[in-house]
């Protein structure tokens, strides 16, 4: 799993803007939907996916029913014994774009725990999909549906050291505001079935090469540059006059066509930046995986990415406040971001 830089952090804190909670760096966060509060299998310590041996099909995997698109059924085999490798199963096989490792999935799913008559969680009956990092989720997810397509159907047989053990354990993230809530981590081998609506790949970049300049002045009487050509990798310096900002600002540098940010997408931005002082850059271009913003968390934060279009190069200012683990008096944050995809 892939580490973000504390700079990058920070933008994730102050609006989840799903840099570190909520994409990819932590080990216990999941991402949720904006539409459903429906979570995703969290993430589980890291496995190279490499190394894996990965079965198409077995001969004990349960027989689903139901149509794409409805909550499944699942009839188990008698006296079948659980595979002993991760088993990902294709029922439907989609055209769409190809998902790797580093990649953001919009999905629908159901589990069971093998041999289990009702499911443990399931997104069809929440009535919308779920949109996530693979960084994210539990590592038999993300071997399991890396190189799948948009459009994919599949039934996944994940083995216990894959997902969360044979002994069920309490999940401590907090999840509500109004206070810890935990949920309980099924246990032994884990059944899915895995709809993908939509997704990108994690090394997507170039959407911006079409957008239309329209921000410079607004950005150069902000004290700061941008360099990189748009569709190409970006950095973003700040003069040293420039003064920090006391609320959040949104400049639209360059402006997309494609499909408007709203207040439930989830946003796949490609991203550089800094504290003020220079003293963290980050660069998303570098690491070669773009990272993404839940705009159902970001939004009251950083309101002014609502209505900005998929392909667009926007200019992201946060005053200290809005930055995580900084102490009294630490300066504000500046980042550069490509909006490459809106889910």
């Amino acid at each position: 799993m892939r580490r973000t830089s504390i700079s990058l952090t920070a933008l994730a804190a102050a609006a989840c803007l799903a840099l570190a909670g909520c994409s990819g760096s932590s080990s216990s966060s999941a991402s949720k939907s904006a539409a459903s509060e429906t979570p995703v299998p969290a993430a589980t310590d890291p496995v190279d996916c490499s190394s894996l041996t990965i079965d198409s099909d077995s001969e004990s995997l349960p027989t689903i029913g139901g149509d794409a698109g409805t909550q499944p059924t699942v009839s188990w085999k008698k006296d079948a014994q659980t595979p002993k490798n991760l088993t990902v199963k294709t029922l439907t096989q989609g055209t769409g774009t190809e998902i790797d490792a580093d990649g953001v999935v919009k999905a629908n799913y159901a589990g069971w725990q093998w041999d289990g008559t009702d499911p443990f969680d399931s997104s069809f009956k929440s009535g919308a999909p779920v949109t996530f990092p693979l960084g994210n989720v539990i590592q038999g997810w993300k071997c399991g549906l890396a190189g799948h397509h948009v459009g994919d159907r599949v039934l996944m047989s994940i083995p216990p050291e894959l997902a969360y053990g044979n002994k069920a354990a309490q999940d401590a993230q907090a999840t509500q505001a109004g206070g810890a809530q935990r949920q309980q981590n099924p246990a032994g081998t884990l059944v899915f079935v895995v709809e993908i609506v939509d997704g990108v790949s994690g090394k997507i970049s170039g959407a911006s090469a079409t957008a239309t300049m329209e921000g410079e002045e607004a950005v150069s009487q902000r004290g700061m540059a941008v360099s990189g050509e748009l569709g190409q990798p970006a950095t973003i310096s700040i003069g040293a006059d420039a003064a920090q900002p006391t609320q959040s600002e949104v400049i639209v540098l360059a402006r997309g066509t494609g499909p408007a940010i709203t207040g439930t997408s989830t946003a796949v931005m490609n991203i550089a930046g800094n504290y003020w002082d220079g003293s963290q850059p980050s660069n998303t271009w570098e690491q070669h995986a773009a990272e993404t913003i839940n705009m159902a968390q970001a939004q009251q934060s950083v309101p002014g990415l609502i209505g900005v279009p998929e392909g667009s190069r926007v200019v992201v200012l946060l005053p200290p406040t809005q930055a995580v683990g900084q102490q009294p008096g630490a300066p504000a944050s500046a980042f550069v971001m490509d909006i490459e995809k809106v889910l």
